[in-house]
């Protein structure tokens, strides 16, 4: 009995030693509501996408930390899965005092930025339209095959790097790098990106952002800016902005956005692409959980969209 219940012990003790130093996390988002635009009927939306995710961590020792992230996108309305089974996320790497290297698939590192300048993060208020306006033609939202770097906070500074490979024979790898700046009430960013070609001797897009923003007491206001070549004469360059505030009242936050977008094209009037207004309130409920009602016109085409909605994080 005695040695039983000593061997117990001992598989326990090793388990719980094993508990804390590994540890796996589910997370995720739900989001939905009815949305009208203009000229279509209502529908049911999301603002931020719904997701599904694991990340987790193993202690490893000598300050060195294995870490990894899978997440898959889910379409609330029906259940069923957007893309790939992990197309959102799906890296391993390594943390240590050096900061944080991982491999797979990814957020393009520069168009993460935008989420740091956009009220609606990043997720917009008719139907996305600063997500195009803001990659002018160059950037992405997730990468393949991506080698990602991330600096340890050094005085309210991050640097960010990214390599992403072709794997195709004779095509050159696009690589992208980030510098932010954290630090009380000011934030900024500066990035570039030349992604990677698709086949040999194709043409190599680049793009770069500037961005930043403000706190004062319970508003911030932010703003950025974006300029890419697509390298080939059809499509020419684009560049975009955007000036954003959120303001924290009562148990929610109001704010509003204002982008443009614009392309131009050797031996033709440049052509503007995106013009976007949008105001809109989110009630916390708790802090996992949102109501929001938004609502906002783009005048390029001519949209208007109205959205009330409900949002879980978890």
């Amino acid at each position: 009995m005695k040695k039983l219940t000593l061997a117990a012990l001992v598989i326990g003790s090793f388990a719980a030693s094993a508990q804390a130093q590994s540890n796996v996390t589910i997370y995720g988002v739900v989001d939905l509501g009815l949305a009208k635009t203009t000229g279509a009927s209502t529908v049911e939306r999301e603002n931020h996408a719904s997701r599904l995710g694991f990340k987790g961590s193993e202690d490893l020792g000598n300050g060195l930390t294995a870490i990894f992230n899978l997440e898959s996108e889910v379409l609330a309305d029906t259940g069923m899965q957007k893309g790939g089974l992990f197309d959102r996320q799906a890296t391993v790497g390594l943390k240590g005092s050096f900061g944080t290297v991982y491999l797979g698939r990814t957020k393009d590192l520069v168009d993460g930025a935008q989420n740091r300048v956009e009220p609606f993060g990043a997720d917009g208020v008719v139907g996305k339209v600063n997500e195009t306006m803001m990659r002018v033609g160059v950037s992405a939202s997730r990468v393949s095959n991506a080698l990602t770097y991330n600096s340890p906070n050094m005085g309210g500074f991050v640097a960010s790097g990214q390599v992403v490979l072709s794997e195709v024979s004779g095509a050159d790898a696009g690589y992208a790098a980030l510098l932010t700046y954290d630090n009380g009430p000011i934030s900024l960013h500066a990035g570039y990106e030349r992604t990677a070609q698709l086949l040999a001797n194709a043409a190599k897009p680049n793009m770069y952002v500037v961005g930043g923003g403000y706190k004062f007491g319970d508003v911030k206001v932010t703003g950025a800016y974006a300029k890419g070549d697509t390298k080939v004469a059809k499509t020419g360059e684009f560049e975009g902005f955007l000036v954003g505030v959120n303001y924290s009242i009562g148990s929610g936050d109001a704010k509003a956005v204002f982008g443009k977008g614009q392309q131009s094209v050797v031996g033709k009037k440049d052509v503007d692409t995106v013009k976007e207004f949008g105001l809109g309130y989110d009630h916390h409920l708790s802090k996992r959980t949102d109501l929001y009602v938004y609502a906002g016109r783009e005048r390029v085409k001519s949209l208007t969209s109205y959205q009330l909605g409900i949002s879980h994080k978890f």
